[in-house]
C-alpha cells in the first residue's frame, strides 16, 4: 500500500508533501491529524471560482490522474481524474483537494443540498479568516446559499472582540464554516 501512496503522489506531482511534508503518526495514534480534504465535485471550474477566485486559496497541484492504478483507488474503470489541491500560504497540511471525475457517464448522483439548514451526514470544511463581513458580502454576491451571516456563536466575557463564525453552502452543497478570531484569540 505504501508504494501505491508513492505512486499516487508522483502521478498527482506533490511527492514533497505526500513523503517529505507529510505528518507523522504520533505515538500511541494510528492515524495523524488530517492532511487534506477532498471534494469530489461536479464541474471543477465552478468550485474553484469559489475556493480560488473568492476564498483567495492558491493551486498547489493541478493536474489530470489517467490509467489503471487511479480507477483502482476510486473503484472506478476507463476514468480519468482531474485533481486541483488549493492552499493558504505555503501550508503541506489542511489544504484541500477539488477532484472531477472525467468521462463519469453512471447514473448521476442526488442534486447537491439547497437546504439553508444542517441535516445528519452533512459536513463541513472550515477556514478561519480575518474578513468575514466582506466574504460573507462576496458570498452573497455569489449567490452561495447562506445558512448562518456571521455570528458570536461562543461568547467569551470580557473579550476586546468576540470571535465571530458564518456557514454556507458551496455549488456542490458541501458546507463552508468561516471563523474570525477574536482578540484575546480564544485558544
Amino acid at each position: 500500500m505504501r508504494s501505491f501512496l508513492l505512486a499516487f503522489c508522483l502521478a498527482l506531482g506533490f511527492l514533497q508533501s505526500c513523503a517529505v511534508g507529510a505528518q507523522e503518526v504520533p505515538d500511541g495514534y494510528s492515524v495523524s491529524s488530517m492532511t487534506r480534504s477532498t471534494i469530489f465535485v461536479r464541474d471543477l471550474d465552478e468550485s474553484l471560482k469559489l475556493y480560488r477566485d473568492l476564498l483567495g486559496l492558491t493551486i498547489r497541484v493541478d493536474t489530470i490522474v489517467e490509467g489503471p492504478r487511479i480507477n483502482e483507488i476510486m473503484g472506478t474503470e476507463d476514468y480519468s481524474l482531474k485533481a486541483v489541491i488549493l492552499q493558504a500560504g505555503d501550508s503541506t497540511i489542511g489544504n484541500i483537494g477539488i477532484y472531477e471525475i472525467v468521462g463519469d457517464d453512471r447514473a448521476p448522483v442526488p442534486p447537491p443540498s439547497n437546504r439553508v439548514d444542517t441535516v445528519t451526514g452533512d459536513f463541513a470544511v472550515v477556514f478561519i479568516t480575518d474578513d468575514i463581513d466582506g466574504i460573507t458580502e462576496k458570498v452573497i454576491a455569489a449567490g452561495y446559499l447562506l445558512v448562518s451571516p456571521p455570528m458570536v456563536l461562543f461568547p467569551s466575557p470580557g473579550a476586546d472582540v468576540q470571535t465571530r463564525e458564518m456557514m454556507f453552502r458551496d455549488y456542490d452543497g458541501v458546507l463552508v464554516n468561516l471563523i474570525e478570531l477574536g482578540i484575546p484569540r480564544p485558544w
